[in-house]
């Protein structure tokens, strides 16, 4: 006999899309507090596959890419294969608070630097082990969805642990995703670290921050994520349709380029996502004389992926994220290509 999945308050039998809650302790008025929850199970068996939105909550992008992707007809339990489980917001106080953390708790505030949280810790450290204790009971596929916030524009990138099943992920994510930076694999810190330390596939995707609500860039923003959503679920035959892929990836890793002057940084005319030599100029800072203070270049053969919307910086914030590129592979699975 097929057994229900129970996932937080929630029982989904194959066939059926549901909508629940897991439960992350009451407030001070006696009312549960809850993590939305949304679950399609397929008439078949196949993979279970988490979207997590909003473990920061100055990121909209996740929860609502999730509801692009809802809109989708693809999105019928009665024609899928597997389990596709959206939780649109992992840190709701962050994001009611358009903060990176929830502003009511000083001492665990960065939710992606302290996972899995602890079930007698502090309470952000509560909400990630409640989630944790259910996602890595069902889970065999997460990305956790994050942007550049109130602070910068991120563009098409995504972390990937070395081991087979977060790189056959990251391929998974289709043409427009050919960034992969990579991450650690085991230990604790953040949710991509920790399952992949579990053996499952694990990202972190980001792209977009700061957009604008009155035009149309939310929504081709947060529509990147959706393609990429659907191409997983092809991929992996969750839902009927060939997967496509990039022709190439660019492997290597993150470069925080940080401030050594205060004063206003004015990027040059590098385009994002394009690669460039060794030495380039990036940009400089100058103090309010006019002066220039600092000129700014990449540190090695890669990509800038990230620039900061604000130019006022001071010593050591900083300025642009830079992905060194140490090798591109044909095949994200194979390593070993040059560059």
């Amino acid at each position: 006999m097929v057994e229900a999945i129970k996932i937080g308050n929630i029982s989904v039998m194959p066939g059926e899309m549901k909508r629940g809650a897991i439960a992350i302790g009451k407030n001070m008025y006696g009312i549960e507090r809850e993590l939305p929850v949304i679950v399609y199970r397929g008439l078949h068996e196949g993979k279970c596959l988490w979207i997590t939105g909003s473990t920061h909550g100055d990121e909209p992008e996740g929860p609502f890419s999730i509801k692009l992707l809802m809109d989708r007809s693809e999105l019928d339990p009665a024609k899928m294969s597997g389990t596709l489980v959206l939780v649109p917001a992992l840190n709701v106080e962050a994001l009611m608070d358009g903060r990176r953390g929830d502003p009511r708790d000083a001492f665990s505030y960065d939710m992606n630097r302290f996972y899995p949280g602890k079930p007698d810790g502090y309470p952000s450290e509560r909400v990630a082990w409640a989630f944790h204790e259910i996602a890595s009971k069902y889970a065999d596929l997460h990305l956790a969805i994050h942007s550049g916030g109130d602070h910068s524009m991120l563009c098409r990138a995504f972390f990937a642990p070395e081991n087979p099943e977060s790189l056959e992920l990251g391929k998974a994510l289709g043409p427009e995703w050919d960034l992969a930076l990579t991450s650690n694999v085991g230990g604790t810190g953040n949710p991509t670290s920790v399952f992949a330390g579990m053996g499952k596939g694990a990202l972190t995707v980001e792209h977009g921050g700061y957009c604008r609500c009155l035009t149309t860039e939310f929504v081709e923003v947060c529509m990147k994520y959706v393609n990429g959503y659907i191409n997983i679920m092809k991929h992996y035959h969750m839902i009927e349709g060939e997967s496509v892929y990039a022709d190439k990836w660019y492997r290597g890793h993150q470069i925080a380029l940080l401030a050594n002057a205060s004063g206003l940084f004015v990027g040059a005319d590098v385009p994002l996502r394009e690669m460039i030599k060794k030495g380039t100029v990036l940009g400089h800072i100058y103090n309010l004389y006019g002066d220039v203070l600092e000129t700014l270049t990449a540190p090695a053969d890669g990509q800038v992926f990230g620039l900061r919307y604000r130019p006022s910086v001071i010593e050591g914030e900083w300025c642009c994220f830079f992905g060194a590129i140490d090798e591109i592979r044909n095949d994200l699975m194979i390593a070993g290509k040059s560059k």
